[in-house]
């Protein structure tokens, strides 16, 4: 791809992952760029050296073209969610670097809700990226509850215009 930018934070490979990026797009997949790297896409600082896809939990449909799209990357292939909650998380080392597939993400609804809402996003080099929305990004970094998220949360709070109470609360 023309014109890629390694960027200040992430390095080289982030243009490594607008050829993913566009390989799903031209391919109709469907995803939603969460977590770290859709915190760096709303405008935060930050390093991540994964992406965190957000997809479809039982679309199958979807996950066969996954699996035969990323054929020569997937160590195994990508599984939909068990009835008793497997493969809820599905971690594989690619050449675009390490990407996560989500089959649910705390704090969220299914993925069809989450879905109409979502955002298109551009990297450095201007590639559209499908991402949670802002008000869904902050509400799975609540509800993950984890210390690292609280300054994802304090700038997703501000960028949104939500209002801390005395207490801290939002």
């Amino acid at each position: 791809m023309e014109g890629r930018s390694a960027g200040a934070i992430g390095g080289n490979w982030r243009g490594e992952m607008d050829e993913l990026i566009e390989l799903l797009e031209n391919n109709r997949v469907r995803y939603l760029v969460i977590g770290g790297q859709a915190m760096r896409l709303q405008g935060m600082p930050r390093f991540s050296m994964d992406w965190d896809l957000f997809i479809p939990a039982k679309d199958a449909k979807n996950a066969r073209l996954i699996n035969e799209l990323l054929a020569d990357e997937l160590d195994v292939p990508l599984a939909l969610l068990g009835e008793r909650g497997e493969n809820f998380v599905q971690t594989y080392q690619t050449k675009w670097g390490v990407v996560q597939f989500h089959l649910g993400v705390p704090g969220l609804s299914d993925f069809d809700e989450v879905e109409k809402r979502a955002i298109i996003l551009k990297t450095e080099s201007g590639a559209p990226v499908k991402c949670v929305s802002g008000e869904d990004l902050l509400r799975s970094k609540k509800s993950a509850d984890r210390a690292v998220d609280m300054e994802d949360v304090k700038f997703l709070e501000k960028k949104l215009g939500i209002r801390r109470d005395k207490n801290g609360g939002s």
